[in-house]
């Protein structure tokens, strides 16, 4: 540990297993602070007449009058020794900042005694006046940043002194100084006193107490609770928010309080998205309630929780959900459950109440937090299966969940060789919106995460040999039970670009859904949109199917009049044109003589051997669609 000798400002180098007694400061910083190098400057080793201008511009500065005055009182009180974060840390040495910040909590704790300096107030006071401490500090800038807070709790005292250096209190030694900063502070004030460590108090209480404090570095957020928590990690600036994830990682390795899990997102967060179980700030838990953690239960075994590569592995309490869907959307869910954590607020000789979160299984295993905005009160089971409709579940929740969202896989049969071919197919595609999720090569569509009102993907299909073009486009919704449906919406093709088509179907989504007025009108009412198969020329059908077990929906376009004749020449079944693919009915004819056998360039199959979307297990059309 590098200190200060506080009678001539030199550094010494002193083993932290024969430790002297030295005192630390504890500030905020401010423009004119003095580094490691400015001090090694200043040494009498280092002084010599063409440094001389250069010393006095660093004995000039804010920051070198601070310590001074800080090495001063210190030497008064008798210690010969003084550490300050400024000049004490080579920051220019990324190993030993990170060994600093690992260090710092332990560093003040071990402190004989801390000078805390308010350089925005502006009087000291001397007197025993009841809650005058409170009236001078309560807005100072000390109590807004994060670095303070492990300051203020790690050392058995705190002095605290305002702008000309004049005494404002003890934490150790004025009763009125530890209720007025657990008031300002919202720490428990038997912290303050020593009563208690602050591993005793839950992990939501202390990120609380971070919850309105700032760091100049997004990632100090993080580094500088470590101490609180007792964790250490190494430091990787540029990570930003995954500082905090990281963290909270790092507890979970050695707690069980499930007071973590229980945060809000901001107001402005949207109701339905979908969110893991680690807060992205210590803002999260701002508002959070003083929950206690539960003791281990005799009956039940231990459950460890773990970091995965499918996500955070741990045993979850689920009730069904009884209510309406974290979405908002007022309907009715089955695959949505309350996780009841294991925390509690007493009221009463009997009542307890313990927090609830909203899951929704994605798949299988695998779940996700709703409506992150919100946590219910509820009233504590008995967290046995014998007498509770819910159970222990073990679940997988990714910080950033996805749902298992099938794609959209396009007939060869309707893609054009970019090669040429003799004689293009009878019904090829020209374009798919989004083109971004678009993957050319294998004929998918990706999907996004879609929403319920709005289309998710867009074919355009060309008919040469009748000059005809069709804009298909599909959709998918979740039903109660958490399947997935597919829907679209059809019409003859405009030409205009397929991002304007888009905009028109999702369009006419939005007016149906709500009544809804326009400034001008929208295309679709003169080239409406369908939800049935209007179309005579151009037959699009949809089909799901399984991929190596996945769900996926196969489309596929044909002429109408051509499987018409399809279905009177028909004279036996070949190959599906997809390969590795577990298909309920899809296949093709069996190519004629005259027929080129080409992928690219195949008959047209029969009307039989494809199921349209209209059949019951594969459509799942909007009611609200009135064509």
């Amino acid at each position: 540990m590098r200190l200060l000798t506080t009678d001539g400002l030199e550094f010494v180098e002193i083993s932290e297993e024969y430790m002297e007694r030295y005192a630390i400061l504890s500030h905020t910083w401010g423009k004119e602070e003095v580094t490691f190098q400015d001090i090694e400057s200043l040494s009498r080793r280092h002084w010599s007449r063409a440094v001389s201008k250069s010393v006095s511009a660093i004995q000039a500065k804010k920051g070198f009058v601070k310590i001074q005055k800080a090495a001063d009182l210190a030497a008064e009180h008798g210690y010969g020794f003084i550490w300050v974060d400024t000049c004490c840390i080579d920051k220019t040495s990324s190993a030993e900042l990170s060994e600093a910040i690992n260090s710092m909590f332990q560093w003040y704790k071990n402190a004989s005694i801390c000078y805390a300096y308010m350089e925005d107030v502006k009087h000291g006071y001397h007197d025993r006046i009841g809650g005058l401490f409170h009236l001078l500090c309560q807005h100072s800038r000390w109590f807004t940043r994060g670095w303070t807070l492990q300051e203020l709790i790690a050392p058995d005292d705190v002095m605290f002194y305002g702008e000309d250096w004049g005494y404002l209190g003890s934490k150790a030694h004025d009763e009125d100084v530890r209720l007025s900063l657990a008031d300002i502070t919202g720490i428990d004030v038997r912290v303050l006193e020593g009563i208690i460590q602050p591993s005793e108090i839950s992990i939501a209480s202390r990120m609380k107490w971070a919850s309105q404090r700032k760091t100049t570095r997004l990632e100090d957020v993080a580094y500088c609770l470590m101490g609180l928590f007792d964790v250490n990690m190494p430091l990787l600036y540029g990570e930003g928010t995954k500082a905090f994830i990281r963290l909270q990682e790092e507890i979970l390795k050695s707690s069980d309080d499930h007071s973590i899990f229980i945060w809000r997102a901001p107001e402005n967060a949207s109701t339905g998205a979908l969110s893991g179980l680690l807060a992205e700030s210590p803002r999260y838990f701002a508002d959070v309630e003083n929950y206690r953690p539960m003791p281990p239960s005799v009956s039940r075994g231990s459950s460890a929780w773990s970091m995965t590569n499918q996500g955070l592995r741990l045993s979850l309490f689920l009730l069904p959900s009884r209510g309406p869907s974290g979405d908002g959307d007022g309907r009715d869910t089955q695959d949505e459950y309350d996780a009841i954590l294991e925390c509690t607020i007493r009221h009463g000789d009997q009542a307890y109440q313990s927090p609830a979160l909203k899951m929704r299984q994605l798949y299988g295993d695998q779940f996700a937090r709703v409506d992150s905005r919100t946590i219910e009160r509820v009233a504590t089971p008995s967290f046995d299966p014998v007498h509770d409709i819910g159970s222990y579940e073990i679940v997988f929740v990714k910080q950033n969940p996805v749902y298992a969202i099938p794609d959209f896989e396009v007939s060869y049969y309707n893609i054009l060789s970019s090669s040429g071919s003799p004689r293009p197919p009878f019904c090829y595609i020209t374009g798919v919106w989004p083109e971004k999720y678009w993957d050319e090569d294998a004929a998918i569509l990706r999907v996004a995460r879609p929403h319920s009102n709005q289309i998710t993907g867009l074919f355009r299909f060309f008919a040469p040999s009748i000059s005809a073009t069709v804009d298909f486009a599909v959709g998918l919704s979740r039903d109660r039970g958490g399947n997935w449906a597919v829907w679209y919406l059809e019409r003859p093709s405009m030409g205009e670009p397929l991002r304007l088509t888009a905009s028109s179907a999702n369009s006419y989504l939005t007016a149906t859904n709500r009544d809804f007025k326009f400034t001008k009108q929208p295309d679709w009412l003169a080239n409406p949109w369908s939800t049935t198969e209007n179309n005579q020329l151009i037959e699009v059908r949809i089909e799901d199917i399984e991929v190596h077990g996945r769900l996926c929906y196969f489309v596929r376009a044909s002429l109408a009049v051509q499987e018409l004749g399809s279905n009177e020449n028909a004279s036996g079944k070949g190959e599906s044109d997809v390969n590795t693919t577990d298909h309920k009915s899809i296949s093709s004819s069996q190519p004629s003589a005259e027929t080129d056998t080409n992928i690219l360039n195949p008959p047209e199959p029969a009307d039989s051997e494809i199921r349209p979307a209209s059949s019951p297990e594969l459509s799942y059309l909007f009611t609200l669609f009135d064509d």
